[in-house]
Order: structure tokens, then C-alpha cells, then sequence
């Protein structure tokens, strides 16, 4: 009789450790997946990439996103990244910002840029933008080094 009520009990512990190590781990919702890190050179510090189940739908197109985060908290963002085509097309945004980010003839660069008031565009550098225009000059960019180049510049960008 002891022994079966040792049994149950070690059952009993086993069951609720793995009650409480499984509701801990998912405790977030969805646990991603680093996918890059590195540093700005810039007031927002070093950043971390990280992958999402999210989508993006931008003219048609379903993009997938990632999110960067930073030691200033105020500067993160999310990469939305469209994988077709010759050169991959890549959007930057918060709520108060979208820069488009692709290869022309020049190279790899920022294209276009959309804020949501005016008081937003004015904590952007024209000259910053105009020299982001060629961050990298191949025609080709792989998806990895295109996320890390926007995560690292789009900060310079802010005065």
C-alpha cells in the first residue's frame, strides 16, 4: 500500500513540474526566433532581430515580418521583407513611419518614405536619407544582410 502511494505521489509531482515548466515557457504567446543581432553606432544601440509568424500586405503582396528591437526601446520596429522578384523588397515601419527599402541600378538603398504627420518627419535628416539611398552598391542583396543593413542605418536616420 506505501509503495503505491509513493508511486501516485511521484506521478502527482512529475505532472504538475510539467505543468508549470510548459505554462512557463508559452507564458508569452509565441516564442520567436532570433535572427539577427548587431549594433547601430547610433543613440538606439545594439539590436536584435527577431522572426513572426506576422504578415504584411502591401499592394497586393504578402511580405513577412520581422521585429527589431533595441537597447532604446523607442526606436524599435518591424522589417517587412517581400522574397520575390530579382532584388527583395523590404518596409520598415512603426506606427509613425514606413520607409521602403530595394536594388535599382545604384544598388541596394531606401526608396520612399511615408509619415503619418509632419511633426514625425521633422526628427528625420534629409542629408541622413540622401545618403541611405546607397547603403550597399551590389544589385543583389541577400535577405539576411539587407535586414541587418536596415536594422543598423534606420536609426541615423532620426536627428
Amino acid at each position: 500500500m506505501k509503495t503505491k502511494v509513493n508511486i501516485f505521489r511521484k506521478m502527482m509531482a512529475t505532472a504538475i513540474a510539467l505543468l508549470v515548466v510548459s505554462s512557463v515557457a508559452f507564458a508569452d504567446g509565441e516564442i520567436a526566433d532570433v535572427y539577427l543581432t548587431g549594433t547601430t553606432n547610433s543613440p538606439a544601440g545594439d539590436y536584435t532581430v527577431q522572426s513572426t509568424n506576422d504578415i504584411y500586405h502591401f499592394q497586393g503582396e504578402e511580405y513577412e515580418v520581422y521585429k527589431v528591437y533595441y537597447d532604446n526601446p523607442e526606436m524599435n520596429m518591424k522589417i517587412a521583407v517581400n522574397a520575390d522578384g530579382k532584388c527583395k523588397s523590404f518596409i520598415a515601419f512603426t506606427d509613425s513611419y514606413w520607409f521602403k527599402y530595394n536594388c535599382s541600378k545604384d544598388g541596394f538603398g531606401v526608396r520612399k518614405v511615408l509619415f503619418n504627420n509632419p511633426s514625425v518627419k521633422n526628427s528625420f535628416n534629409p542629408e541622413e536619407y540622401q545618403e541611405q539611398t546607397v547603403l550597399l552598391k551590389q544589385r543583389k542583396v541577400e535577405q539576411k544582410e539587407a535586414v541587418g543593413l536596415i536594422a543598423a542605418y534606420l536609426p541615423r536616420l532620426q536627428s
